[in-house]
């Protein structure tokens, strides 16, 4: 019952948000959204045909073979999300006015803005829009992070608002693309940030002691070979947070001055221990 009502709240929400940064920010300063609405916003000032009916003509081919990839229910998220911020565009004008005011500060707010309303949708794992489906469909197939595809996408929107309009406000909503994308990976993978250290020392026995007691954390061995004097060794894997990174490197120091650490960041974990 819980989870039903965030999605039910998130796909009200997700929405009205994405509406606010449209109407509010974004046409007020004359500059372009990322996803549908901005291409339809692009179309609209090109042709002078009506926002809302470009993006229903949009969303049928997209809406369509997404159908046949993933099935009722995402095209159903989907098309709630849509709908409702077609309807929000029409609606928000009249309840928040326009945030006409310095170019670079209305791009970082609508980038914000933008970036909060797919994420809160997009991390309940459904889609905010026919353009996420397409982004679903890649993070399933190639690993392409949602943020990243959709920055692309928009990028492409960007380029080719270009042509009919003042490049120098193209490349203020660049600003809100680079932000929007960021953002939306921030609120999908979450606040937390994991770390996979990878450390090479002789004292590996004393740092696994330490890293069990201390940092609550598991180990795993890998022996290793260094070429240069072709001496075995013993690398330490673990997967911590931020502040425990620092912990470890401070306690090694210590231990070990000669040790080698290298860390890759962990933008997903799952398993015992960590919250997916």
């Amino acid at each position: 019952m819980k989870k039903k009502l965030v999605l039910v709240l998130s796909l009200i929400i997700g929405p009205m948000i994405g509406a606010i940064s449209f109407t509010s920010v974004i046409i007020p300063n004359n500059l372009i959204s990322g996803g549908l609405g901005g291409l339809a916003l692009l179309l609209n000032r090109v042709t002078g045909l009506n926002v809302q009916l470009l993006l229903a003509l949009l969303f049928l081919p997209i809406g369509i073979w997404a159908f046949i990839k993933f099935g009722i229910n995402q095209i159903i998220t989907a098309s709630i999300c849509y709908i409702l911020f077609t309807v929000y565009i029409g609606i928000m004008p009249v309840l928040v006015p326009p945030l006409k005011t310095d170019f670079i500060l209305a791009a970082i707010v609508a980038g914000i803005l933008s970036g909060l309303s797919g994420g809160i949708v997009l991390r309940l794992g459904v889609s905010n829009g026919p353009e996420s489906l397409i982004g679903i469909y890649l993070k399933q197939k190639f690993n392409i992070p949602i943020g990243s595809f959709l920055t692309i996408f928009n990028s492409i929107i960007i380029f080719l608002s270009m042509f009919s309009a003042d490049i120098t406000m193209a490349l203020y909503s660049a600003i809100i693309i680079y932000i929007s994308g960021r953002v939306t990976d921030f609120i999908i993978l979450g606040f937390g940030r994991y770390f996979e250290m990878n450390i090479i020392t002789s004292k590996y026995i004393e740092l696994t002691d330490f890293i069990h007691k201390e940092i609550k954390r598991g180990v795993t061995y890998i022996q290793c070979i260094g070429t240069y004097e072709l001496k075995k060794n013993m690398m330490v894997k673990t997967l911590v947070k931020n502040d425990e990174v620092i912990k470890i490197k401070n306690h090694l120091k210590a231990l070990d001055p000669d040790s080698f650490i290298y860390i890759n960041e962990s933008t997903e974990v799952h398993g015992r221990g960590f919250s997916e």
